[in-house]
């Protein structure tokens, strides 16, 4: 368990004097990592109870340091800046202001990659990548597998939406769609929500 995750590397510098060179805490300090690219190996939209669903996901390992407006991207050793994560949520369309709710009966097989857990009341999927031989890239891969039937998505826990290339299935959603294109949920007592369908991916799971 990784208990203490480094803020300075993942947030921009808050005030000018923080950004002069001459301040030691000013120098690894590094734009955000980018997107993860995100595949899931089956094309299938459909699976079997248990069945296992293998997603690889990919960045860049190189960051500019936000603090030099002449840096190149630099390769980052710390795989802790790269974390990643993201919620399995079950599509259910007779909540109250919500229209998914997390996902309970998952089974999650770490191929490439670590647990990693940081919040007492996080309910996510939170992987450590690793890094590629050749240095250029964090990888994870990732096997998913659901118990319970019904129509499920699987949205990042992060700012961004992951980045998938291929068909991601949104048509499942059309049947839940009553937030006006947005997918909401409840972690904790407190509402999330992901806008449209775009970088999400969804799946069944067969009766």
């Amino acid at each position: 368990m990784k208990k203490h995750l480094k803020i300075l590397v993942l947030v921009p510098c808050l005030f000018a004097a923080l950004c002069d060179p001459i301040e030691d805490n000013c120098t690894l300090i590094y734009e955000d990592p980018e997107t993860y690219t995100m595949i899931i190996e089956s094309t299938s939209d459909t699976f079997m109870p248990d069945e296992t669903i293998w997603i690889d996901a990919k960045t860049s390992s190189s960051l500019i340091n936000i603090c030099d407006e002449n840096a190149e991207p630099q390769l980052v050793t710390d795989n802790e800046v790269f974390f990643d994560g993201f919620y399995v949520l079950k599509l259910n369309d007779n909540l109250e202001n919500l229209n998914a709710e997390l996902a309970e009966g998952i089974t999650v097989v770490y191929d490439i990659g670590e647990s990693f857990t940081f919040n007492d009341c996080n309910n996510s999927i939170n992987i450590l990548p690793e890094l590629t031989d050749d240095n250029q890239f964090y990888q994870y891969r990732i096997g998913l597998s659901v118990s319970t039937p019904g129509d499920y998505c699987v949205v990042s826990s992060r700012k961004n939406n992951f980045i998938i290339n291929q068909d991601n299935n949104s048509s499942i959603f059309d049947n839940y769609n009553t937030l006006n294109n947005v997918i909401r949920f409840d972690e904790c007592n407190f509402p999330f929500a992901r806008e449209g369908t775009e970088g999400h991916y969804f799946f069944k799971i067969e009766e």
